[in-house]
């Protein structure tokens, strides 16, 4: 019984694995998206919606933008293997800065511009604390 327990719980350990790679694939290949329409004046408007959040559930509003769920996206040991924690979170770092981010933001409609930008600030925010973290704990 103990060996079925096991074994079941390894299984569901690889799933939630393999679960968490195909998000983090799927969170490159929409910003990837995004990035090769962005030489195209006709592509669509971002919306907060449409934002490929660094997070594994899509956030529906701010409030679910949380620095534990970021973290736990970011850091998940699922993805980007060869990379430190820290190499992680700069790479975040580099597409969610504000100097950088402003394009993507040029690029929301109106009515989600203050959503979207208000959301970029909590995961920049997350990010240099983690970064803050790493760099004490270093």
């Amino acid at each position: 019984m103990e060996r079925r327990q096991t074994e079941a719980l390894q299984k569901s350990k690889e799933r939630r694995k393999q679960m968490e790679k195909q998000l983090f694939a799927t969170y490159e290949s929409r910003w990837a998206a995004i990035a090769s329409h962005s030489a195209n004046k006709y592509a669509e408007p971002l919306t907060f919606r449409s934002i490929p959040w660094p997070m594994f559930v899509q956030p529906k509003t701010i409030e679910d933008i949380t620095p534990g769920r970021i973290a736990l996206f970011l850091l998940s040991l699922s993805h980007s293997d060869g990379q430190s924690r820290k190499e992680r979170i700069k790479a975040a770092l580099r597409r969610w800065h504000p100097d950088r981010f402003g394009r993507w933001l040029a690029r929301a409609e109106e009515r989600d511009i203050k959503k979207v930008e208000e959301g970029a600030g909590i995961v920049v925010r997350c990010l240099n604390d983690l970064l803050g973290r790493d760099e004490e704990t270093a």
